[in-house]
């Protein structure tokens, strides 16, 4: 077998970032899932009007603060300031969803489009920042009053650094719009299964996860990703879900691309929820059309062509409750009933809270993405510090319950601004070997 050729002597590995696949999730606590469902209920499932409320505040606050700190104007009334905030978070409620699911076809309209988003969202951090440390400022003020410090030494201490922190702020957020459409990281990493066949170890998947085309990954960059997994030389591919984001007029351009993809095990793909937003029949029949070779998996499994029992299921996003946590899928469960059990199943799921449930249902590995590991998130610390980490504790990186393994993919696209810090963009090697041997190891590196 091809995968059985290469193996690799002497290969130098660090221990994988993040939870050890060695140790056992515990379930969360009754507090973090309260909060999650709040975040959940309250923020992400009404993102596009929250966003908008948050993007009119930022652009009324930023004005106020420059406003201000001209000192030539005049400090402005509360009213006036209180009018115009009004004003323009009515203004970007009506306007952000709309601007975020347009289906504008013209080029300069649509660049327009994600420029205002990108714009709002950079304000809506750059306004964050700055109330954050105003408040720190004012914190000490009220600490430091008795030792009697004038008003004008505390307004020079407010304004000070206001600036600087801006600037710095809108610098990172530049890296982050200008470096996730230049790079891919490729993570390397060795992932022990249960059940997994001698002859099998040392198979290769590529994971893939969260492509969005037609939102940032078309042309040129699509390209290079799928010239970047070649060279990997897998031997098998997988791809879970959102490998569209709405927009019906990339399906062709994008088949076309997936469709150099090259691994002699065959290239297994499943549905997220982007992908139903666009049109789950759509996407199907470009792909059948278009990436003939790319076999997507319905709420099914087939055997992979290899010495001993190895099988690779699928199944959809259910596209509803996108941010839902602990809930498990019907498809699964119905799909476990007829699941083989003389090897394991490699299970291709696009939200990864499927996973308790999976693992329940004996699938030994299972690969899942949809989080994008937070898309934005504080750089270093791992990547822990993330907005999806609020909504769920498989937001990205390795993970296992019992004898099942799970992998959760950054991802390689945007969800909403094409903006990644903290997170780059994501092709995940995975090399197999059996559970109970050296334990996974992994390093990272990047291509161009």
């Amino acid at each position: 077998m091809r995968f059985r050729a290469r193996i690799r002597v002497g290969a130098r590995v660090r221990p994988v970032r993040g939870r050890s696949c060695g140790s056992f999730l515990p379930l969360p606590s009754v507090r973090a899932n309260v909060l999650r469902d709040f975040l959940r209920q309250v923020l992400f499932e009404r993102f596009p009007q929250v966003a908008g409320v948050c993007v009119g505040i930022a652009q009324a606050g930023l004005a106020g603060c420059v406003i201000v700190l001209l000192g030539d104007v005049g400090t402005p009334r509360l009213p006036v300031l209180a009018l115009a905030a009004t004003g323009l978070i009515v203004v970007n409620v009506w306007a952000v969803p709309r601007l975020g699911l347009a289906r504008v076809r013209r080029p300069v309209v649509r660049a327009l489009t994600h420029a205002y988003l990108a714009l709002g969202f950079s304000m809506v951090v750059v306004a964050g920042a700055v109330a954050a440390r105003a408040l720190a400022v004012s914190s000490a003020l009220l600490l430091l009053a008795p030792a009697g410090p004038t008003p004008e030494a505390g307004a020079v201490l407010l304004g000070l650094g206001s600036g600087t922190v801006g600037v710095v702020v809108a610098s990172a957020l530049a890296w982050g719009y200008l470096g996730a459409l230049r790079r891919f990281a490729v993570t390397r990493l060795r992932v022990p299964v249960q059940g997994l066949d001698p002859t099998l170890a040392e198979l290769r998947i590529v994971h893939l996860s969260d492509l969005h085309i037609g939102n940032g990954l078309e042309g040129s960059r699509l390209a290079r990703m799928v010239a970047a997994v070649n060279e990997l030389a897998p031997d098998l591919v997988a791809i879970t879900g959102d490998i569209f984001d709405h927009d019906p007029a990339a399906l062709v351009e994008g088949a076309r691309a997936l469709a150099q993809l090259n691994a002699p095990l065959g290239v297994h793909a499943v549905l997220g929820n982007h992908d139903l937003y666009t049109g789950a029949a759509a996407v199907a029949a470009a792909l059948a059309t278009h990436a003939p070779g790319i076999r997507l998996l319905r709420g099914e499994w087939l055997r992979v062509p290899t010495p001993a029992p190895f099988y690779v299921a699928g199944v959809d996003d259910p596209g509803r409750d996108w941010t839902a946590h602990g809930r498990g899928l019907p498809a699964i469960e119905k799909l476990a009933t007829t699941a083989p059990n003389d090897g394991p199943v490699l299970l291709l799921v696009h939200r990864p809270d499927a996973f308790p449930q999976a693992s329940l249902l004996g699938f030994a590995l299972v690969l899942a993405g949809h989080f994008h590991g937070g898309q934005i998130g504080l750089p270093g610390f791992r990547g822990r510090w993330n907005v999806a980490a609020a909504l769920s504790p498989f937001h990205r990186g390795l993970h296992r319950r019992a004898n099942s393994v799970l992998y959760v993919s950054r991802g390689i696209g945007f969800a909403g601004p094409r903006i990644r810090l903290g997170s780059p963009p994501e092709i995940a090697l995975l090399e197999l070997e059996r559970l109970g041997s050296a334990g996974p190891r992994g390093a990272v590196a990047a291509v161009r």
